[in-house]
């Protein structure tokens, strides 16, 4: 790739910028993982600025106010478009709201194009492309219009708090029920019910801290007569902690709860968590197609009965450390 199709890259202070796709219909896993990489460029001294969104545009912050910001990172900044992002180093993209004729705008006027991709289905230019979800390794990324690319477990974009939660037996801890940012407990509440139905004897039910809470959700509260808390958005390593078990989507949290050394049931909300369920599956897990709320319950009364080990396809530690090292690499040879 010609270096002349980009602008310079400048050593001294190298800018990352992010543009993310995140929001109350989008959820909020790729703010979170985006933060975690944020937070590693600023470790390794960088200097990072945040643009959150959805396909309208960047967001001012109170779109997702309700949403953890971490403390030691500049808050999202507004832009007028997404076309109107300033010059950056690299930018770094997240979001399947970002197609191939938008990254290619952006790549004509940024030192370093960095794509974050999911399942390889609409390629995209890029000088870098990073799959950090289970199903990287899986990919095929070779048609694609990409210079360099990483991908699977070493390149998991996992907070390091998660791989550092201790063991939890399944006979005294709790199960962690949470379908993502884009559910009120219309998802979440069926499944945690079944869980108590089955037995389960202490379940926390996690819904949107970007929507009110659905009315049925005080019900099973009730019902569950002390079984069941219920959290309106949660620190999820945190919650974890206490747990043997995730119950929940295939997205951003089933490799935290993996991470994190928890049993895992998990299930697709979405199509680009297809290729979770697949390699899952693969490895023996428990992964549904759909979300089944009996058969979800069933395979954790087993998983109860049955641990396994970690599996292969699990986050390794210091991910979000070595994808910062590729962009600074692909930087230094111009891209």
């Amino acid at each position: 790739m010609a270096s002349g199709a980009h602008a310079r890259y400048t050593p001294a202070m190298p800018t990352l910028r992010f543009a993310i796709a995140a929001g109350p219909s989008l959820g909020l896993g790729h703010l979170r993982r985006m933060q975690v990489l944020a937070a590693a460029a600023r470790a390794a001294d960088l200097s990072v600025a945040l643009h959150v969104g959805d396909a309208a545009g960047p967001r001012p912050a109170d779109l997702i106010a309700d949403a953890a910001w971490p403390p030691d990172l500049p808050g999202p900044v507004p832009a007028a478009s997404w076309d109107a992002l300033p010059a950056a180093d690299a930018l770094i993209v997240d979001g399947a709201i970002f197609d191939a004729a938008q990254c290619r705008r952006w790549r004509r006027r940024t030192g370093c194009l960095v794509v974050i991709d999911d399942t390889g289905a609409a390629p995209r230019p890029a000088d870098l492309l990073v799959n950090p979800g289970l199903a990287g390794g899986a990919v095929d990324y070779a048609a694609h219009p990409v210079t360099a690319v990483l991908r699977g477990p070493a390149h998991a974009l996992v907070d390091a708090r998660f791989f550092a939660v201790p063991a939890v037996a399944a006979e005294s801890g709790r199960v962690v029920v949470a379908f993502g940012a884009s559910d009120d407990g219309r998802v979440g509440g069926p499944v945690a019910e079944a869980l108590l139905a089955a037995g389960l004897p202490a379940v926390d039910l996690v819904t949107s801290p970007l929507w009110p809470v659905n009315e049925t959700v005080a019900g099973l509260v009730a019902a569950g007569a002390g079984r069941l808390v219920h959290h309106h958005g949660a620190e999820m390593a945190a919650l974890l902690a206490d747990a043997w078990l995730y119950c929940g989507a295939a997205g951003v949290t089933v490799g935290e709860a993996l991470a994190a050394g928890r049993a895992v049931v998990a299930a697709a909300l979405v199509a680009d968590q297809a290729p979770n369920i697949a390699v899952l599956k693969a490895a023996g897990l428990a992964a549904f197609a759909a979300v089944d709320p009996a058969a979800m319950a069933a395979a954790a009364v087993a998983e109860r009965a049955w641990r396994r080990p970690r599996p292969a396809l699990a986050p390794r530690p210091g991910g979000p450390a070595r994808v910062i090292a590729g962009i600074l690499a692909r930087l230094a040879q111009d891209c």
